[in-house]
């Protein structure tokens, strides 16, 4: 054998060995896991779930059976239920320091409203639950419970702000850093920069061929990225007073 053939064979095993190594350090430890607790009280469809800021125990759902709900993410018990919307709940995101919360609905709108919850409510039924009983007692319990369960749960009904402006479904809308201000997207192919307060528009955000999917915010600087079936997602910079935008295209399929 030849000195050159040699150390091809060489350096192919060294390659084959270090590929080898790549390979095995994606792989990562098999993992069990199991569902700890289940929030059942939507009757249709489940969009989007959102976690509670400000230190709070909680998360928000968006539903296609036109409410949007607030839980306690320790005893699964709904503390709250949104019906102002007349469509379908496509998004909820809460806002960063207020008890507020902004959802987005297939009624071509979007809402911001109060998400303040009775923590006392709460607390006062956990803490029956908590009480031990006798088997003899445990049923009727038992029943006074899932009849509890079957209740429904505090409701709001009148938004703070309704913000209008869109000609079709609104499918998302999140806080822009310092949540002075919002922005939608939509299936009428924009997007509208919102004035928390006021409810108005500062601007509309066009540039897309088909209906939005989603939008998403920095929670830190002034941009958000919004995304459509056009197979494109567009970065919008709102730091300047002229504001600027970015398209990135390579999807083949629709941008969810």
């Amino acid at each position: 054998m030849g000195a050159n053939s040699a150390q091809k064979i060489k350096t192919s095993h060294k390659l084959k060995a270090q590929t080898s190594k790549i390979v095995s350090s994606f792989k990562t430890p098999s993992m069990n896991c199991t569902m700890q607790k289940e929030y059942v009280g939507h009757r249709d469809g489940v969009w989007e779930v959102s976690v509670g800021r400000l230190g709070q125990p909680i998360i928000a759902t968006a539903s296609a059976d036109y409410t949007a709900r607030i839980w306690a993410i320790d005893n699964n018990r709904c503390l709250l239920q949104y019906i102002g919307h007349n469509g379908s709940v496509n998004s909820v995101r809460f806002h960063p320091n207020r008890e507020l919360a902004l959802s987005a609905s297939g009624d071509c709108s979007a809402h911001v409203w109060q998400a303040a919850v009775d923590w006392d409510m709460s607390k006062r039924i956990s803490s029956l639950e908590e009480l031990p009983v006798a088997s003899s007692e445990r049923t009727a319990n038992n029943l006074i419970s899932n009849n509890d369960e079957q209740d429904d749960p505090p409701t709001l009904r009148t938004p703070i702000r309704e913000l209008l402006g869109h000609t079709n479904v609104v499918m998302a809308a999140d806080w822009l850093s310092g949540a002075e201000q919002l922005v939608t997207a939509s299936w009428d192919r924009t997007a509208n920069l919102y004035d928390t307060e006021t409810g108005e528009i500062i601007h509309t955000l066009c540039g897309h061929d088909q209906e939005l999917t989603h939008v998403s915010t920095h929670h830190t600087q002034k941009l958000c990225v919004t995304s459509s079936r056009d197979n494109t997602f567009r970065l919008w910079d709102f730091r300047e007073s002229i504001h600027s935008v970015s398209v990135f295209q390579g999807h083949t399929e629709y941008v969810y």
